[in-house]
């Protein structure tokens, strides 16, 4: 295995988690973040480390860089770890101070590397990690908590056929990495929109009642509600059928990944998954799992299903209800087939795309 350069933008919860594995893995690291928040890393920068523990554990060398160009001059691989409504803004601050051919990795993606690839030079190399490989949380100003790690890292890469220019890079980082047929199997492949967004309209009242005393996993999931998660999650495996991708549902996700048991409903699953055991959140109605998941996640799902011949309406009511709920339909960060370089494209014209980048 070969010692890599890397830079991890992003330093929440996931961020700080991948830059500690792979500074444990002996890779040279450095971190940065948002001038907003760069003041949260200080403690990073004054100790040179982070400390993991649970399913990762060790103190992690890392180098913590204020300055974004100065923070991925050298690196061989930048990875993009914020939330998936904000990888356009990343983007636009990433464009000019990349260097020719440079390799970008979106954690998770869902489907962020079609939209980033209408703002970065066409040599740049895009690929999405699946799903984020962590349950993690931060609990000190050095330190993260990592209550589980996926067994297997799934990656797509846009075009696909530019997957070998930059596996080795990835298979370093994450060994015996799965480098998946193309972007959309890697972003149809992120569970969150499904497992998130209807479980939380039907926990409104709750979530809002509790006022962040609230336990999605153990509160929120209860039989009859993963019943209806399985049926919206089985939307998302019918796009990906339609085309051409096998995507693993969300029961066979847990047991696959490594994160709890196999069962014949989702329900028999999750209640198994004592990695999510005692992770609060939502704590309001407002939060990621609708305002991430629903203009980003499930709108460009839905939108793929129509232009497959799929009838996503489930999708399409929470979108709606999250709408009606929020009193929004975030104009500026809904992830669109248009916004994606998509539009007006037929199926196959959408594989060929994602395939050589052409259209």
């Amino acid at each position: 295995m070969a010692q890599r350069r890397v830079t991890v933008l992003g330093a929440g919860n996931g961020g700080r988690t991948a830059a500690a594995e792979f500074g444990l893995g002996g890779h040279a690291v450095t971190l940065w973040e948002v001038p907003a928040f760069a003041a949260g890393l200080d403690a990073i920068a004054e100790a040179g480390h982070i400390v993991a523990t649970g399913e990762i554990s060790g103190t992690a060398p890392v180098r913590v860089d204020t300055d974004l160009a100065a923070a991925v001059a050298d690196a061989e691989v930048i990875l993009v770890v914020v939330p998936t409504n904000h990888q356009r803004t990343i983007a636009e601050m990433l464009a000019p101070l990349l260097p020719s051919g440079a390799n970008v990795v979106l954690m998770p993606g869902s489907l962020g590397s079609l939209q980033v690839a209408q703002i970065f030079a066409p040599d740049v190399t895009i690929c999405e990690i699946a799903a984020l490989p962590y349950a993690t949380r931060i609990t000190g100003p050095t330190e993260v908590t990592v209550f589980g790690r996926r067994r297997i890292v799934s990656v797509g890469t846009f075009p696909a056929d530019r997957s070998d220019r930059v596996a080795a890079i990835l298979d370093d980082l994450y060994p015996g990495i799965d480098v998946m047929p193309n972007v959309l199997a890697a972003g149809l492949s992120n569970p969150n929109p499904t497992l998130h967004c209807l479980g939380v309209l039907m926990s409104a009242s709750r979530i809002e009642y509790s006022h962040g005393e609230f336990y999605y996993y153990e509160e929120g999931m209860t039989p009859h509600v993963c019943q209806a998660i399985e049926a919206i999650d089985a939307e998302r495996l019918a796009i990906g059928a339609a085309f051409g991708i096998e995507l693993l549902s969300l029961k066979d996700t847990y047991p696959v990944m490594g994160y709890g048991p196999k069962g014949d409903t989702f329900w028999s699953v999750i209640r198994g998954v004592s990695a999510l055991n005692g992770i609060k959140g939502p704590s309001q109605i407002d939060s990621r799992y609708l305002t991430e998941d629903v203009p980003v996640g499930l709108t460009i799902y839905s939108e793929l299903g129509r232009v497959a011949g799929c009838a996503p309406v489930l999708m399409e009511s929470v979108i709606h209800l999250t709408n009606a709920l929020l009193g929004s339909d975030f104009p500026e960060d809904r992830r669109t087939l248009d916004r994606c370089g998509l539009g007006g494209l037929d199926r196959d014209a959408i594989v060929e795309y994602v395939t050589t980048g052409t259209k």
